[in-house]
């Protein structure tokens, strides 16, 4: 038999939302992780004292302790500054892109959650992947990608960063402006693929430029 893609991890899931904390506690387990929530930051911060928690799916919007404020707190601490962090985030948190990247934090999921993009994430995070810090897995090929415009010129080429059903991150060598729509152009079984996308945000990375994409 296979092994669970979460097989003998430890999580903490930190979220206010009763209802979201139990459908990843489920989602996660369900993948072989051994699973901790908590209902706010001060809780979460207690629990880092007993458990050998190896990842954190940590939700920004919480009262009282908020996401960035248990962030500082992971990073003052030598037992939990090391420990990768994914952020619970939704389309209104696009501009925190930026502020997460110098927070160190892995990568991003997006609510509404699709349950395996969740588990797919925490899978690549365990090995080593930081999308959002512009690392993937050790040995992997980062996919190019190309843009064009409605009259199949070349716009842009960089590489895809993450992808999921409603839309991706991609690097390029240039900033493009937001609202523009394009088509987004990958390789997919040998083939090439196209997807009409609209740029959502950029964000200058290390000298080059991070752009969030929303399929349509």
């Amino acid at each position: 038999m296979a092994a669970l893609p979460l097989e003998g991890h430890k999580i903490l899931v930190v979220d206010d939302q009763p209802s979201i904390r139990g459908v990843l506690e489920t989602a996660l387990t369900e993948a072989g992780a051994d699973v901790w929530s908590a209902a706010d930051g001060p809780v979460a911060l207690a629990l880092l004292r007993t458990t050998g928690v190896e990842l954190i799916l940590l939700d920004l919007a919480m009262p009282g302790m908020n996401g960035w404020e248990v962030l500082d707190a992971l990073a003052g601490s030598p037992r939990t500054a090391g420990i990768p962090v994914v952020l619970e985030t939704s389309a209104e948190d696009y501009p925190s892109y930026q502020r997460a990247r110098k927070h160190g934090v892995a990568a991003f999921v997006s609510k509404p959650f699709r349950l395996a993009e969740v588990v797919e994430t925490c899978r690549r995070i365990l090995e080593g992947a930081r999308p959002l810090q512009g690392r993937h897995e050790p040995g992997e090929a980062t996919p190019p990608v190309q843009l064009h415009d409605d009259k199949d010129n070349l716009v842009a080429r960089g590489w895809l960063i993450d992808v999921d059903d409603r839309g991706a991150r991609v690097d390029l060598e240039i900033p493009l402006e937001v609202g523009r729509r394009l088509h987004m152009v990958t390789q997919e079984d040998g083939a090439p693929a196209a997807r009409r996308a609209e740029v959502r945000w950029v964000r200058p990375v290390g000298g080059r430029h991070h752009h969030g994409l929303s399929f349509y």
